[in-house]
């Protein structure tokens, strides 16, 4: 009895560990689809209209179309200047606007950016990264001016959320070839960025008449942007046959010279040295065939000189055994001296057992 009513409690203690376990699952899934809310702009003295465009966008790393927030949520189409965009003025904020709501969940794993611009005077701020830490945050204009990506005889004023981590200006690379901004978006390929400003402004003059890409630029822009020559010229490649990259055959060859990858040059010293090797050894096989030609010649020779002086002692009528270690000693042959020593031995032996026998 005791044993079925314990079953039945530890039963009922699991279902309910179970259920506070999804509910507390399900709560944390809710804030975490819960990333909404607005933005605020202090426009200071802009204009009295308070007629400001929160102009925010999100791009794709992947390259998938960028999208456009509005009052009617994310569009594709580029909205600059909709009244779609625009805020409401902040009671009890003085030169305060804030923006329409922003859904961050609907676009997560994209870079946002925003711009404050006013519809009254043209005056636009810098491109500034947006991220869900600034929502219920206030934008203030630092003061600072920064040239505009797009066209160089403009400039924007720097716009930050004071105390929000990684909002500011986004580094980017501008019209002209110069690197501008201090952040870099979190979810951007540097050497993708520095591949697409040496596409797209190669051979192209800003409006000063100052060419846009220069070694000097390109290697600036690799530097700021923390990558390398070989990533660039990867990416770079990377372009042929993609759509919007029509012109990649005709640009390859220049782009190649101001970006200077090293990849590939280790391979060609490689190259080189085995050629030299080559080239070495077969100096070598050659001083060595002379050699053994040179050093077969000498012995031929050698040999020659030793039947030479052979033949003289003997045609000399010389048959003393003195003459013959002698020639022996002249030509290098010591069969003879050998031959003379082994009688000389023998005779010492024969006379010393003559003697012992004429003893006994």
């Amino acid at each position: 009895m005791n044993k079925k009513f314990i079953s039945v409690v530890l039963a009922a203690l699991m279902l309910t560990s179970t259920a506070a376990i999804s509910a507390s699952a399900a709560e944390v899934e809710a804030e975490k689809s819960g990333a909404s809310g607005t933005i605020k702009f202090n426009m200071g003295d802009w204009n009295p209209n308070d007629k400001v465009s929160f102009y925010i966008w999100a791009k794709d790393p992947n390259g998938a179309k960028t999208v456009y927030g509005s009052k009617n949520g994310w569009v594709e189409d580029n909205n600059w200047g909709s009244k779609q965009t625009n805020g409401t003025k902040v009671e009890g904020e003085e030169g305060v606007v804030e923006s329409y709501e922003i859904n961050f969940d609907e676009v997560a794993g994209r870079d946002i950016f925003v711009i404050f611009y006013d519809q009254a005077t043209g005056i636009q701020t810098y491109n500034c990264i947006l991220s869900e830490a600034a929502i219920g945050q206030t934008a203030v204009m630092t003061g600072e001016t920064i040239e505009n990506p797009e066209d160089s005889e403009k400039v924007c004023i720097a716009a930050v959320f004071d105390g929000v981590e990684g909002s500011g200006p986004q580094k980017v690379i501008t019209s002209t070839g110069n690197v501008v901004g201090t952040i870099i978006a979190p979810n951007e390929n540097g050497a993708n960025s520095v591949a697409n400003y040496v596409y797209k402004f190669l051979g192209k003059q800003d409006k000063s008449g100052v060419e846009c890409v220069t070694d000097e630029k390109v290697a600036n822009a690799i530097s700021e942007f923390g990558t390398t020559a070989d990533d660039v010229w990867a990416e770079f490649q990377s372009f042929k046959g993609k759509e919007g990259y029509e012109e990649y055959d005709a640009k390859e060859a220049d782009a190649k010279k101001f970006i200077k990858p090293t990849s590939g040059e280790e391979e060609k010293k490689d190259e080189e040295k085995k050629d030299d090797n080559s080239s070495n050894n077969s100096s070598n096989n050659s001083s060595n065939t002379s050699s053994n030609s040179s050093s077969k010649s000498s012995t031929t020779t050698t040999g020659t000189a030793s039947k030479t002086s052979t033949t003289t002692a003997v045609s000399g009528g010389s048959t003393s055994s003195a003459a013959e270690a002698g020639a022996a000693a002249e030509t290098g042959d010591t069969t003879g001296t050998a031959t003379f020593a082994v009688i000389l031995v023998a005779a010492a032996a024969a006379m010393i057992l003559t003697r012992k026998k004429v003893q006994d």
